[in-house]
């Protein structure tokens, strides 16, 4: 699989938050409203302008 080369984005996405926790823990979904099973710190996550 080609992912673009070196200089192309190297994360996934967008994705939606499902549920906040407290310590700035976040649960995702993806844009057809699957919940991914793991939760992400706010250090890991980006902010998608579109």
């Amino acid at each position: 699989m080609d992912k673009g080369g070196k200089l192309a984005a190297n994360w996934e996405g967008p994705f939606r938050i499902h549920k906040v926790f407290d310590g700035g823990a976040y649960k995702l979904e993806t844009m057809k409203g699957e919940v991914i099973p793991r939760t992400w710190n706010i250090a890991n996550l980006r902010f998608y302008y579109s």
